[in-house]
């Protein structure tokens, strides 16, 4: 697996925790977010530690368009329905990058590997919209991250196993 850096737009929920994630696991992290670090809770300027910038729109969906540019590939999790998940996946769409949708840990680590992406940006729905998403979020890139064929990115697809080298 590729996979050198995390970004997100740094909202509490899929996206904070994608960030978090990445930290506590060794990857780099960063991302733009609103103006003034602009979270459902006020300003965050604690976004400032994951390397996250400014852009200079305060709105939602101008940052989610640069998170999206600035990444090989995006993963959601949550309500795809959601009006901020839906906007990511058009931006995907319109920019010609890879999105996956709520995978599994299994599904994040075959699709890291075989697209050999370095720079993910990590999506989704809001902690007030989805209550648990963070600790969802977290568990699955936790787990995918950490497995063996993320550490060396040769998987056996049949069973998720590291297959011989």
């Amino acid at each position: 697996m590729k996979l050198k850096k995390i970004i997100s737009g740094g909202q509490i929920g899929a996206d904070r925790a994608g960030l978090e994630i990445a930290k506590e696991l060794g990857f780099e992290t960063g991302g733009t977010v609103p103006k003034g670090y602009r979270t459902e809770n006020g300003p965050d300027l604690s976004l400032k530690e994951f390397g996250c910038v400014e852009h200079a729109s305060s709105d939602w969906t101008p940052r989610t368009y640069a998170n999206v540019s600035d990444s090989d590939a995006t993963v959601i999790f949550g309500d795809v329905r959601s009006p901020g998940s839906r906007s990511t996946r058009d931006f995907c769409d319109l920019r010609g990058k890879p999105c996956l949708a709520n995978p599994t840990a299994y599904n994040l680590v075959v699709w890291l590997c075989v697209g050999e992406y370095e720079i993910l940006n990590v999506a989704g729905n809001r902690e007030s919209t989805n209550p648990g998403i963070g600790e969802k979020v977290k568990q699955i890139l936790r787990e995918a991250l950490q497995s063996p064929g993320a550490q060396d990115g040769r998987l056996d697809p049949a069973d998720g196993t590291r297959s011989g080298g």
